[in-house]
Order: structure tokens, then sequence, then C-alpha cells
């Protein structure tokens, strides 16, 4: 029974590294869901807290494309962020884009039908929001650095194509925004203790593409 289980063991280990030696050496994902902002979000035109927990939650995309050897992945990630809200005398529309170059692991299972992947970087982040208070633009601008994490859970119909869903998060704080506002301009300072959060959390789903 023992050699069996060894010999079943064995198999199993090389079909996995079968189906590394096997998988493509070029993945891309693009995705669309649904975002959240746990910390809030501050600058915005009213700050009452429903208003407020509105625009904490909205529409999320990314785009993401790797380079495979075995199961290493190396590659670009870029993801969007937008939610808007209005009240009587004001508006606001935000909008953040982070991208950042990427390592991970692509981990194939079940003999590739199903991939396992994992990607982290450090990148870039921007903020704005477009805002309109009493019918004058109001513009807020802000840019950072943010480091992300992604689990990817792929299903592989094809060699080519998966569908894939993702659960992501971005983390980053601003301590400086630029605010235009009726023909004036003023920088905001947000100090070290209490800094402007633009952390997100993403749920999305997608689909794959390999070569």
């Amino acid at each position: 029974m023992k050699k069996v289980s060894l010999i079943l063991f064995f198999c199993e280990i090389v079909g996995t590294i079968s189906a590394q030696e096997k998988s493509n050496f070029f993945l891309m994902f693009l995705h669309g869901g649904y975002g959240i902002l746990p910390d809030k979000t501050s600058g915005l035109t009213n700050s009452s807290a429903s208003y407020i927990d509105e625009l904490s939650s909205g529409v999320s995309w990314n785009a993401q494309a790797y380079f495979r050897h075995k199961a290493l992945i190396t590659g670009l990630f870029y993801s969007g962020y937008t939610a808007k809200g209005s009240l009587e005398n004001s508006s606001d529309k935000i909008l953040t884009s982070y991208v950042a170059p990427q390592l991970g692991a692509a981990i194939p299972v079940a003999n590739g039908k199903f991939d396992i992947v994992i990607n982290a970087g450090v990148g870039g982040i921007w903020y704005q929001n477009n805002s309109m208070v009493f019918g004058k633009e109001r513009k807020v601008r802000g840019s950072s650095v943010g480091v992300n994490i992604g689990l990817k859970g792929v299903y592989n119909f094809s060699r080519q194509w998966g569908v894939s869903l993702e659960m992501a998060t971005i983390r980053a704080n601003l301590y400086k925004t630029n605010v235009n506002y009726h023909y004036k301009t003023i920088d905001v300072k947000y100090s070290g203790e209490s800094p402007f959060h633009l952390d997100q959390f993403t749920f999305s789903i997608g689909l794959k593409y390999s070569l």
C-alpha cells in the first residue's frame, strides 16, 4: 500500500512539473468588478457620513500582462477605480489609477486545468476628484507610491483562454493634494499621523489570454 501511495505521489509531481514545462510563456488578464475604500475618502465636497459611505464603494477594473517561466511570472499591473455622488449643491467624481511592475507565481493544478496566480508589486498611484460646488468646477489632484497584492483563481477552458476570479488590494497614502477651485489653487497637506488614505480592496471577474 505504501508503494502504491509513493507511486501515485511521484506521478502527481511529474504531472505538475510537466504542466509547468508546457505552460504558456505570456499571460494577459482583463478584469472588471467592485471596489471598496475601507478607510473612506477625504477631500469631498460634503463631509456627511452617508455621503462619504456612498463614495467609498464603486467600480474597479484592471489589466495585467506577464511573461512566464515555469511558475515564475514578471510583468505589469494597471488598476483603476471610480465612484461618483451628488447632493443639491455639489457633486464628486473620484478616479484613481495605479501602475506597478509585478513579480509573482502562476501555479498550475489539475494538470493545467486550473491556475492559482499570485502577484505583488510597488508602483505609483494617482488620485483625482472632478467635483462641482455651487455650479463651479473644483478639481483635486494628488499622487503617491503604493503597494499591491493580488490572488487569482483561473479556470482554463482552452490552452489560450480562461476565466479568472480575483481578489486584490492596494495600499497607499497621500500627504499632499492640489485643489483648484474658482481660479484659486492651494496645496492641502496631510500629516504623517493622519494621511489621506487611498487603500483599496477589489473583487473582480475577467478573462485570461495566453500564448
